[in-house]
């Protein structure tokens, strides 16, 4: 094994890719078919939408759909270099995915900058080992040729962790667009009932064969009486009494020593029910 690819084991975390590995392992493995051009694919198109709009996680996201869906796809591979070198900042992945664009174009009139902004990420990687690391035989190496050269599976699962991340963060981001457009709801005010309504005598009722049902108790002179049944509240109590749900202030001031409120009454109750 390289010297330099035994430094990146060394100093990448051993958790990162045990936990990538097991991403990988529940992944689905992609249907074959026919290869098509990477403007073909709609993902491209939003990828691009989403960093006009400064959405890079979104278009992070996106291209790596692109590169998923088609072998060639160099200026996905741009992007996504791009995107890993300065938002993500992520050397590795960054000088991947240029050396990837260069496979496809190696003299495009954007080759010379791709390969500057490898060197660029040559150096970001290395600020991430120790000062004392550096010799003059590790200056020497090309970067660029070890990174193709390190094992292709470590590489994978990054990769698929880096993707899994920015399909994470896009989704917390929708989330929190759908919540911010979500109306609040405001429960709608009680309606206030004052005690100068009309009062109305209810008719007599009949049950279906004709006789009268079963009266209100009534206590000793005009004052009358109703034992709360289930079901009761002071709406209906009023309702029955007074023709109309008007009447619960009135029904409460007369019972205020035994309801604690218009809203709580008790099977049993004897309630004094005022003219």
């Amino acid at each position: 094994m390289p010297a330099f690819l035994k430094l990146i084991l060394k100093f990448r975390p051993v958790s990162e890719i045990l936990v990538a590995s097991l991403i990988v392992m529940a992944g689905c493995v992609q249907p074959k078919g026919e290869e098509l051009s990477e403007r073909e694919i709609s993902s491209f198109r939003t990828g691009e939408s989403y960093l006009s709009q400064g959405r890079h996680d979104q278009a992070l996201s996106a291209f790596l759909k692109v590169v998923e869906m088609t072998p060639i796809a160099p200026e996905s591979h741009l992007y996504l270099g791009q995107l890993y070198l300065e938002h993500t900042k992520d050397p590795v992945l960054a000088i991947y995915h240029f050396g990837q664009y260069l496979k496809f174009n190696p003299t495009s009139r954007q080759a010379p900058m791709v390969r500057e902004l490898i060197n660029t990420a040559k150096k970001e990687f290395a600020r991430t080992f120790p000062a004392d690391l550096f010799n003059a035989e590790l200056e020497r190496m090309d970067m660029l040729a070890v990174i193709e050269q390190k094992d292709a599976e470590i590489l994978s699962l990054k990769k698929e962790l880096a993707r899994l991340q920015a399909e994470q963060n896009s989704l917390n981001l929708r989330l929190q667009e759908m919540q911010s457009r979500t109306p609040s709801y405001t429960a709608p005010e009680a309606p206030v009932v004052t005690q100068q309504q009309r009062r109305v005598q209810p008719l007599p009722r009949s049950n279906l064969l004709g006789g009268q049902t079963n009266a209100p108790a009534t206590a000793s002179g005009s004052e009358r009486i109703h034992v709360v049944k289930p079901g009761d509240n002071l709406g209906i109590i009023s309702r029955e009494y007074y023709g109309d749900s008007s009447r619960i202030f009135d029904i409460y001031e007369a019972n205020r020593d035994i309801i604690p409120n218009v809203n709580t009454i008790s099977e049993g109750q004897r309630l004094k029910i005022p003219d």
